[in-house]
């Protein structure tokens, strides 16, 4: 992104962090191998299909995407609609697939090739008398947990916590008003948060925004209203491995034996210790980690080598062994492409994936 403000105090991005770290362990060349941050936004930029010159869309913050002009012609001329078989999707049939036979290949039990309702693993179908289906979407004022801090001067927020709707029905049952302080709780964890009491939530569910920083209790509860405490770490399918923490069910009652005001925002207390200097150069660390990243380059098949190299750059590597063969075949669906691999690279990953998968020793 590009800087709005001077860095406040001592603040630093993620790359110069560890610029710097990389730099007093005497292998900084060997994290950014000579690259600055705008080296490897430019590289990223040229990988894709955009004409317009980085330096135009750095300065003006986007790019405009022009329909093509031959897909001008088939809306316009109907083409695309009477003719698709000359205009394909981007599905192994070319069609708009009610089932799909890619899907039906990989044979994972909770993902059927076709839309069907699963029974969740929680819901108020299978809840306890006087529980609740507690949902938790994105805040609308912060990115997850990023600025929580600052939320706290926010109305919606209720005693320094995290608020929470209740519907009136709920609230009068629990014997719970507008602005109380309520846990809730399962067999997971306890969270306080703060009573928003509405008529704009049905009856038995309430909603819970996530990104709170949490602060636990003597009694393990988080006084600052953490989702995490009580969500289940579930997979919504054995395929996608995607979230299910809006799937959550949990019991709700009105909190009297709060300990403390929500202190998950105060700082630290930090007791700064004499700073020791570190003798570097005796280390060597510079031609071990030379050493160390050519010997495992060096035994590395092609395969492996491009997984590593092209294939992990968006988030922490996830190892071979962490999925089976079929959520591989899955997951390189929307990974190859964001990694700008050719078909020729894409079956050495795949072997490589397929070879190391999960049941790689269980399957043919």
């Amino acid at each position: 992104m590009r800087k709005v403000i001077k860095p406040f105090g001592e603040s630093l991005d993620d790359f110069e962090i560890f610029r710097r770290l990389a730099a007093l362990m005497g292998v900084e060349y060997g994290f950014t191998e000579g690259k600055t941050v705008m080296d490897i936004l430019k590289a990223s930029y040229e990988k894709t299909s955009q004409k317009v010159p980085f330096d135009q869309f750095w300065k003006e913050g986007l790019v405009r995407i022009e329909v093509p002009e031959k897909m001008r012609q088939w809306v316009r001329h109907g083409d695309f609609y009477t003719d698709p078989a000359k205009h394909p999707l981007h599905t192994k049939s070319g069609k708009i697939e009610l089932y799909c036979s890619e899907i039906a290949r990989f044979n994972v039990p909770d993902c059927p090739p076709v839309p069907k309702y699963l029974e969740p693993s929680e819901f108020l179908g299978n809840a306890k008398p006087g529980q609740v289906h507690v949902v938790s979407p994105h805040p609308y004022n912060r990115v997850h947990s990023q600025m929580a801090q600052a939320d706290v001067r926010f109305e919606q927020n209720v005693k320094g916590r995290q608020h929470v709707l209740i519907s009136v029905e709920d609230a009068a049952d629990k014997g719970i008003k507008n602005g109380d302080l309520v846990e809730l709780s399962n067999s997971r964890g306890a969270l306080i948060a703060g009573a928003v009491v509405t008529d704009k939530i049905m009856k038995g569910v309430v909603s819970l925004e996530e990104g709170n920083w949490i602060q636990l209790d003597s009694k393990g509860r988080c006084n600052s209203g953490a989702i995490n405490m009580i969500t289940t770490s579930v997979a919504s399918s054995g395929l996608s491995q995607a979230t299910s923490a809006n799937t959550c069910i949990a019991d709700l009652k009105r909190c009297d034996d709060a300990e403390s005001p929500n202190r998950a925002y105060e700082p630290p207390v930090i007791e700064r210790a004499p700073v020791r200097k570190l003798d570097v150069a005796a280390l060597q660390l510079t031609e071990r980690a030379a050493r160390i990243k050519g010997a495992t380059m060096s035994q590395m098949i092609p395969g492996e080598k491009l997984f590593y190299e092209r294939c992990t750059l968006c988030h922490v590597p996830r190892e071979p062994g962490d999925f089976t063969k079929s959520q591989w075949h899955g997951i390189t669906q929307s990974m190859f492409p964001r990694a700008g691999l050719s078909d020729t690279e894409r079956k050495l990953v795949l072997q490589f994936l397929e070879m190391n998968a999960k049941d790689a020793a269980v399957l043919p």
